[in-house]
């Protein structure tokens, strides 16, 4: 009795953090009979008007409907954008990538930004920019976190995870006499392809343990940026590319105690990577509960395989 627990426990451990990559799929398939259902006018339909109510928190995770109220107050900008070293290996076909996303920083215009695999020798020149902290992932790397700013910024710190080609940084500033904290992480990434599968029985064995692994790491890179916050006195605001969706156990671990500001003022399925007929929403701007969101966006541009994030807040 004691292996068969044991035995199923484990198996429990592999097969939620696959659960949790899917779960927006399984939710469009839940959307598809309740259609079928309600055409047929036949009392199915009630189930997923019951689950839905049940479920309306996470539901949010998935959608949000826009907000139509106009926003008087401007706000402190502040953007996410995983630039994917610029395009140095072609994944797109644009002649001149750099460019192309420095003259879209510049119509935006936020007054920071923090960028996750910033590749420093492709980098263009961000001339509204005066301020910028560049912390490579690995030693002496080349690609790593980096922060932009119109604000003068402090104290940079690295957040360096061992033994892995991820990490980040974080830096204090100057908001209305506050001191504010702002933390730019890119957690460990699942490194998964268009072959990838977990239908193919050749590989779905492979894929579900590098699945657990990865989701494993992640909870150990959480903790630790978990621990530098909780040394924090300042309000703090956190951009990641978590690499994992927002309903795995790594977004409820890192969002315990802030803010998505996706819930507050996004609208849509706020996806913000490239995967083919799959809404993922992977990266977040997490803030201090206090903070006003006044708006969020996700922009609709395709200079990496990342879609950048924005938000303007108000602090008290």
């Amino acid at each position: 009795m004691l292996q068969l627990i044991t035995m199923g426990s484990i198996s429990r451990i592999i097969l939620i953090p696959i659960l949790s990559l899917v779960v927006p799929l399984l939710c469009f398939i839940n959307i598809l009979f309740f259609i079928f259902w309600l055409i047929r006018f036949q009392w199915p339909f009630l189930l997923f008007v019951l689950t839905f109510a049940i479920g309306f928190k996470e539901w949010r995770l998935l959608y949000q409907f826009k907000d139509n109220g106009i926003n008087t107050s401007k706000g402190l900008s502040i953007m996410s954008y995983n630039v994917r070293s610029f395009n140095r290996f072609k994944w797109l076909d644009i002649s001149n990538t750099p460019k192309e996303i420095a003259t879209f920083i510049t119509n935006e215009s936020p007054d920071i930004i923090s960028f996750q695999e910033y590749a420093i020798d492709l980098a263009p020149i961000f001339k509204d920019y005066p301020y910028l902290f560049f912390t490579p992932y690995t030693k002496n790397g080349k690609v790593g976190s980096c922060i932009i700013s119109k604000l003068p910024l402090y104290n940079p710190q690295p957040v360096l995870f061992t033994g892995s080609e991820n990490g980040g940084m974080h830096v204090d500033f100057l908001y209305k006499k506050d001191t504010l904290r702002l933390y730019n992480i890119h957690f460990e990434s699942l490194g998964f392809n268009l072959k990838d599968t977990l239908l193919d029985s050749h590989y779905s064995k492979k894929i579900r343990s590098k699945i657990n692994e990865v989701f494993t790491i992640q909870q150990s890179q959480i903790l630790q940026v978990k621990n530098i916050m909780n040394g924090s006195v300042f309000p703090e605001i956190i951009c990641t590319d978590l690499n994992n969706n927002a309903f795995s156990a790594s977004y409820r671990a890192l969002s315990k105690g802030m803010k998505d500001s996706f819930l507050d003022k996004g609208d849509g399925f706020g996806a913000t990577y490239e995967f083919p007929y799959f809404p993922l929403r992977i990266d977040y701007i997490l803030t201090d509960p206090k903070m006003k969101i006044i708006s969020f966006k996700t922009h609709s541009v395709k200079l990496s395989d990342h879609k950048p994030i924005s938000v303007s807040i108000e602090w008290p």
